[in-house]
């Protein structure tokens, strides 16, 4: 199930990492407490390697932990639940403040970007603009809402995380969807969800999908063209996810002979242009 979905590319991932960090250390805890010494021993060796990438908190990604807290069943609600059950209150309270940071930081990054995007329209909208009213009152009054909705943008974060979450059981909850529908009410949050979410939690699905080549071009059929190759990786990971059952392979032997065909009577066509 771990790998089904670390390796899933037609749904979120992300959200699945921390889950799975906080099941292995709460694992290792309870075996390094084993009364058989050979269990112990290797477990406290394997928690050795563990607390080296994740027990400091400096050596952390906490941009690890943002998909769950962008996860509406969540939130920061669920990484303060779980800290609070492997570190002491301290530590947990000093490591919910980094993720809630850190998502901080990229929401005020994301909002900067919206405000230099939002300066240039303006600057472009002024010089199109060619009709004399008082530019000066015009001008005040726009700065004025910039800074309302800046003052109410700030909220966003805030707002999000006291906001209730969805239900936890909800596994068919569209998170992806949820933002989309909600981006009116976090225009800015929305977006970097878009961006975190989006981030797959293991590249080995895509590679894979590239490594389906060797079955397809091997030593007894390797002058496929670089096209035909491409389309038949894609079509057969299309069809894969389709509910239409099709031999692959009687497939591939259809586009060999029609490349063969078209080769022979290519060069044939070929030669006649030439003797004419």
């Amino acid at each position: 199930m771990v790998t089904l979905r670390f390796f899933g590319s037609l749904h979120v991932t992300s959200n699945s990492f921390f889950n799975e960090l906080i099941y292995m250390h709460t694992n290792l805890l309870q075996l390094c407490k084993n009364k058989d010494s050979i269990l112990s021993g290797m477990t406290m060796n394997m928690m050795l390697k563990f607390e080296k990438y994740w027990g400091c908190e400096v050596n952390q990604n906490f941009l690890l932990y943002m998909a769950n807290v962008l996860d509406t069943r969540l939130k920061l609600k669920y990484v303060k639940f779980c800290f609070g059950d492997l570190y002491d209150h301290d530590k947990a309270q000093l490591l919910t403040n980094k993720v809630k940071d850190t998502l901080v930081s990229l929401y005020e990054f994301s909002l900067k970007i919206d405000e230099v995007v939002d300066n240039n329209r303006h600057k472009q909208d002024s010089a199109i603009d060619d009709v004399e009213v008082d530019v000066n009152t015009l001008a005040r009054f726009k700065r004025h809402l910039q800074e309302e909705d800046s003052v109410e943008n700030k909220n966003e974060v805030e707002r999000y995380l006291i906001d209730g979450c969805e239900d936890p059981n909800d596994d068919k909850l569209d998170i992806l969807g949820w933002w989309k529908s909600n981006a009116l009410k976090y225009k800015t949050l929305s977006k970097v969800a878009q961006h975190v979410l989006a981030i797959p939690i293991s590249t080995v699905a895509s590679e894979s999908a590239f490594g389906t080549g060797g079955c397809v071009l091997d030593q007894f059929r390797s002058y496929l063209s670089p096209a035909t190759v491409q389309t038949l990786i894609c079509c057969q990971n299309w069809l894969h996810h389709g509910s239409i059952s099709t031999d692959i392979r009687s497939l591939i032997n259809d586009l060999e002979t029609y490349e063969n065909l078209e080769s022979e009577f290519g060069g044939k066509l070929h030669l006649v242009t030439d003797d004419n």
